[in-house]
């Protein structure tokens, strides 16, 4: 039973460094990679605000080196960092929170 506690204070000191490992090689994505790495970007169209609209979605998105956003149709926007080390990809919020992409 004194496997477990031991266990866990292992995996609290390992996991951020593993972690970091794993973000140390990653870069900024470019757009082309962003575009390429994301489904239907083929298929958005610009509006005059700047964003791209895909077909009967409110949701406009702009997509630019190392970033993508979202405007939505109450107005608030919210944008994700993308990094990637040329084969995963991983989206970082404004809390620095990690999700893969």
């Amino acid at each position: 039973m004194r496997t477990l506690p031991a266990l866990a204070g292992f995996l609290s000191l390992m996991l951020p460094a593993m972690a970091f490992a794993e973000t140390a090689s990653m870069r900024t994505a470019s757009e082309a990679e962003i575009r390429s790495h994301l489904p239907g970007t083929a298929e958005l169209k610009e509006g005059k605000n700047g964003y791209e609209y895909r077909d009967g979605n409110k949701n406009g998105y702009k997509i630019s080196n190392g970033q993508v956003c979202v405007l939505f149709p109450n107005k608030s926007t919210d944008c994700v960092n993308v990094k990637t080390d040329g084969k995963k990809f991983q989206m970082i919020d404004r809390k620095g929170g990690r999700t893969r992409f």
